[in-house]
């Protein structure tokens, strides 16, 4: 059994029908789908029981199909944790725990459960956004320039 949450296979929206599915994530599901025999649990969270249904639709109308859905209302990485526990408990073992969330897949690691954290490239979380400096070509060369420089004062000898 392999749980996949819903934010690994979509792109989420505030609408759960405009969501937009999610390349990586569908690749990803469509390697593991056949390996495991569709034995894969779609952990769906912060979603009330109005919505279970269009998550249903949506589902069908992507192709995704899932051995069993676990919908909650709730939302964290908490609530994610006790849920992948009750499936747990539904199913006996889980083989592999999928997220994008590494607070959810840390704390799923803790109870013994080999996880995969999925990192999206389109998506940047804010607690990974780095501030990057574009450096110039002219740095760039003025750079290497000076490592030469060193690496030949290295080696270089007076006779």
């Amino acid at each position: 059994m392999i749980v996949v949450t819903f934010e690994v296979i979509a792109n989420r929206s505030p609408e759960i029908g405009s969501s937009q599915p999610n390349n990586h994530g569908r690749k990803l599901w469509n390697m593991l789908f056949p390996t495991y025999n569709g034995r894969i649990c779609l952990l769906v969270d912060g979603v009330d029981k109005t919505q279970h249904q269009l998550v249903m639709e949506w589902l069908k109308k992507e192709g995704f199909k899932p051995g069993s859905i676990d919908f909650h209302w709730e939302t964290g990485s908490d609530n994610r944790l006790d849920r992948v526990r009750a499936v747990h408990a539904a199913h006996t073992r889980i083989d592999w725990y999928v997220d994008n969330d590494p607070a959810a897949v840390a704390k799923v690691i803790k109870e013994g459960i080999p996880s995969l954290l999925v990192t999206v490239p389109q998506i940047l979380r804010p607690e990974w956004n780095q501030p990057r400096t574009i450096v110039g070509w002219e740095e760039i060369t003025k750079e290497i320039e000076r490592q030469r420089l060193k690496n030949a004062e290295r080696t270089w000898r007076e006779t």
